[in-house]
């Protein structure tokens, strides 16, 4: 099959092929960037700086979530003087957590769908040659065609599939971190001034 694809590079299909290969290199390039971010770049501990906040301490919790956008959440609410002063200042800052955490993951999917659709397309391309081979002179000249048309129907697809399945399923996947880092961020947030509404009533 590696062969078949490897050949095909250089046939009718390279076209659909090579603009597969484009998505694919966008596709690890943004799979690799956010997976380094996620699981390397922001290593704080989300649980002790819960812990934190629930006590009162905006300062360890912003220590302890690192380089993590929910960490200037905190210092934007910690910064001001009330409950409701510090959840204008985290609503600003919010957005802009939320552009950090969920920037370039939709060309994941995009580039998947994108992958299978060239796949799709190159395989009506590859069959429109095969049957414009049926009309060609001779037995040999017929079977050429139609061989060259439903290899490059067969290596389109499978070359759009190979690409369009792991984008959708890496995307999925850190979509789905992604959601979690948020749902963080809401619950700093939350407790940050719920934590102010006790210090002014106290």
């Amino acid at each position: 099959m590696l062969d078949a694809l490897a050949q095909s590079f250089a046939g009718p299909g390279a076209p659909f092929l090579y603009a597969i290969t484009a998505l694919l290199a966008l596709a690890l390039a943004v799979g690799v960037e956010r997976s380094m971010l996620f699981f390397l770049g922001w290593r704080g501990d989300p649980q002790a700086a819960l812990a934190a906040m629930r006590s009162g301490d905006a300062r360890r919790a912003q220590d302890l979530m690192g380089r993590h956008p929910a960490a200037e959440l905190i210092a934007a609410g910690a910064a001001q003087p009330d409950a409701e002063a510090a959840w204008d200042a985290m609503g600003a800052q919010a957005a802009l957590a939320e552009e950090q955490i969920m920037r370039r993951l939709p060309w994941l999917a995009t580039a998947g769908n994108l992958a299978t659709m060239l796949g799709l397309l190159g395989t009506v391309f590859g069959l429109i040659l095969a049957f414009e081979g049926l009309g060609d002179g001779s037995a040999v000249e017929r079977a050429t065609r139609i061989g060259e048309g439903i290899a490059t129907a067969m290596t389109t697809t499978a070359w759009g599939l190979i690409t369009g399945i792991p984008a959708l399923g890496v995307h999925a996947l850190l979509d789905g971190r992604a959601r979690r880092e948020l749902a963080l961020c809401e619950a700093l947030a939350g407790l940050l001034a719920l934590s102010k509404r006790t210090q002014a009533s106290g």
